[in-house]
């Protein structure tokens, strides 16, 4: 009888990305000093959530909730969100296409748009939660706008002993004006 080998030659490959990922995760939370001062924390400028000790209560929440806003102005009509992270690439969300309006059902990217109305003119906060597990790549554009693009880190709590959900606030800043034909 040959000898098996217990992991196959691709998963090796995929066992040491997550351990890469875990590590950066753990490095991030030692740094940031997770659930230590409840309320603080987070990537990207967001803050953590929880209870008195700074853990997550109640039920399973997202990982990530971002906001975004456009600096001085309702957010683009055409705005789209694209996420990224280890499991997979979401389809992306467009603000004025509600075929790309996913539930939780069907994609980790879910944003807080009516779906029994027509898509907004005004928007003054676009809120999307990201049901991702572990380093997710964001990138946002839309008309008038710089592209945005970050890599939201979870931060891993020693006290939590788990990832703690962040709040990400995001601003659009309006495109520079270089191509004007005046």
């Amino acid at each position: 009888m040959a000898a098996r080998l217990p992991f196959a030659p691709g998963r090796i490959v995929s066992l040491t990305t997550f351990a890469a990922l875990a590590a950066a995760a753990l490095a991030t939370a030692a740094s940031v000093g997770a659930c230590k001062d409840p309320g603080v924390g987070g990537a990207g400028g967001g803050s953590g959530m929880g209870g008195a000790d700074g853990c997550p209560m109640g039920p399973r929440e997202a990982m990530f909730t971002i906001t975004v806003r456009a600096k001085g102005a309702p957010v683009p009509p055409d705005a789209t969100v694209h996420v990224a992270w280890s499991a997979a690439e979401e389809p992306t969300f467009v603000l004025n296409d509600p075929t790309t309006w996913k539930t939780l059902d069907e994609a980790n990217l879910v944003c807080a748009v009516d779906r029994a109305k027509p898509p907004p003119d005004a928007l003054e906060a676009l809120v999307c939660e990201l049901w991702t597990a572990g380093v997710t790549q964001v990138e946002i554009s839309g008309t008038g706008y710089e592209d945005f693009e970050q890599t939201l880190t979870p931060v891993m709590s020693e006290e939590c002993e788990d990832f703690v959900p962040q709040e990400v606030d995001i601003e659009l800043m309006p495109a520079a004006d270089g191509d004007s034909d005046e």
